[in-house]
């Protein structure tokens, strides 16, 4: 018997959402923890959740007349953020095993996903499009068709490997891999937890393929933390062994590809076994943004060719910056509330919650239940980032004036420069966005020393800072950057 850690979680953890309370139940029923301490895991069937009549009572006897979740709305853990809370205490994770069947254990099955700074290329579509939008991106398919209508595939395909030079489409949807066995890292023992599927059906985004290497695309439409490696990983178990059967053998990259506002990132990775799901590795990022300009179709030709056309030239940028006054008041919320110093680090992340906010009063999470669009718990349940992250980003939008907190209520809304912000053309809110910079002196310095290609210390950053807070209550200065 090994005994498992409890551990207990932070409240920027917690999920109050259907599938943690209907997780409880389970647990506590089907006495889960103690079956994975004495056997090493546990398999539970779709028969015995929520449609199981003992399963509705304890549902009822908790939660009352709350309409109790469908099966398929407790077992959606794409990211580790999803994870019901009885999960998280005890480092335990699901993983489907065929039969309506799901394994539970303490698989170690996320992989952060890495954002990269780096250039953003500009790309346009080689012919004039009028069956669709480019503007009105809002599905993973429609995304995945502008990637390979523009030539990004193409782009990264030939980067990968220069005897790639055309790209087409096989691969999508529903597929069955058959006698699988591999093994996934435990996050308590150092020895492996292995398994022996006979059938597992692959559900697959994207299979693109060119002259000497097969591309597998997972695709989202926000940037997350994290996500499952089982989502590449039997797709690339797929391709193996249809490459078998045909006796014709490519490289084979897997990819997790996110459409988000404005920017198109592909991160591309490599399994190194096989046999082991935790071999996923490493290997490039990728970047783009939608041009109108015809200079920027792309061509094979063209591989060098990775620049940021957005803001013409430095001098212009130095300029605006220049001509930009400095705020001599820091950041106010409408109902007298100091913003928080900015915590953020993920600018797309900042930019498509700004999107959300912008959007309709209600939100329906993963699990189909509605929330209100400003919670802690639609940004936890749409960016897959914890409550913590919630605060860091919404001061972040705060600190720029892009949104505010009503004088009376303290509800959030977003303000008229937010909706300028966020119905402005890339190119457009980049010189916005510069400007908003510029107006702060922690930032100002920051950008200045960018454009002028020399370093900045974090003395000279704390320095900027402490000027920024001058006029503010003691209680409200943050005194050092480090604390």
């Amino acid at each position: 018997m090994t005994k498992l850690p409890k551990r207990k979680l932070e409240s920027y953890e917690k999920r109050t959402n259907n599938p943690s309370f209907a997780w409880k139940i389970l647990f506590d029923k089907y006495d889960i923890v103690k079956e994975v301490e004495d056997n090493g895991f546990y398999d539970i069937s779709t028969k015995q959740m929520m449609r199981n009549k003992d399963v509705v009572a304890l549902w009822q006897q908790e939660h009352g007349s709350k309409p109790i979740p469908d099966n398929r709305n407790i077992l959606k853990f794409d990211f580790s953020t999803d994870l019901p809370n009885i999960f998280k205490e005890y480092r335990l994770q699901i993983m489907p095993i065929g039969k309506n069947t799901y394994r539970i254990a303490p698989f170690d099955m996320y992989q952060p996903l890495p954002n990269k700074t780096m250039p953003i290329m500009p790309i346009t579509s080689p012919i004039k499009i009028a069956s669709l939008d480019f503007n009105k991106i809002t599905t993973e398919p429609n995304a995945q068709t502008v990637a390979e209508i523009t030539g990004m595939l193409t782009y990264i395909f030939h980067d990968l490997d220069s005897e790639n030079r055309t790209v087409v489409g096989t691969l999508s949807g529903k597929n069955n891999v058959s006698n699988a066995s591999f093994s996934v890292k435990s996050q308590i023992s150092k020895t492996p937890i292995t398994f022996d599927i006979n059938t597992w059906q692959s559900e697959t985004d994207g299979v693109y393929e060119s002259d000497d290497s097969v591309l597998i695309l997972e695709s989202k439409m926000k940037f997350p933390k994290d996500f499952n490696i089982r989502q590449l990983f039997v797709p690339r178990l797929l391709v193996e062994q249809i490459m078998n059967d045909l006796d014709v053998h490519k490289d084979v990259y897997a990819g997790y590809f996110v459409k988000t506002k404005d920017i198109y990132i592909f991160t591309v990775y490599k399994f190194t076994d096989l046999s082991y799901m935790n071999s996923i590795t490493f290997k490039r990022q990728y970047k783009f943004r939608l041009s109108d300009d015809p200079a920027n179709i792309y061509q094979i030709e063209d591989t060098s060719k990775q620049q940021l056309n957005d803001i013409q030239t430095i001098e212009s940028v130095q300029q605006l910056i220049k001509e930009t006054p400095v705020n001599d008041r820091y950041p106010q919320y409408s109902n007298g509330q100091y913003v928080s110093f900015p915590q953020a680090n993920n600018l797309q992340i900042a930019l498509d919650y700004l999107a959300l906010l912008s959007g309709q009063d209600k939100y329906i999470t993963d699990n189909d239940e509605e929330i209100a669009t400003t919670s802690a718990e639609a940004f936890v349940d749409a960016f897959k980032y914890d409550k913590r992250q919630y605060g860091y980003y919404f001061n972040w939008l705060g600190y720029f004036g892009l949104v505010d907190r009503d004088k009376e209520s303290g509800k959030a809304i977003v303000t008229e420069r937010g909706r300028q912000f966020n119905n402005a053309q890339f190119s457009e809110r980049n010189w916005m966005l510069v400007k908003l910079m510029a107006t702060h002196l922690s930032s100002r310095v920051i950008l200045e020393s960018l454009l002028r290609k020399t370093s900045i210390s974090n003395v000279q950053v704390e320095q900027a800072v402490k000027q920024e807070m001058k006029n503010l209550p003691e209680n409200k200065k943050i005194l050092s950057l480090e604390a």
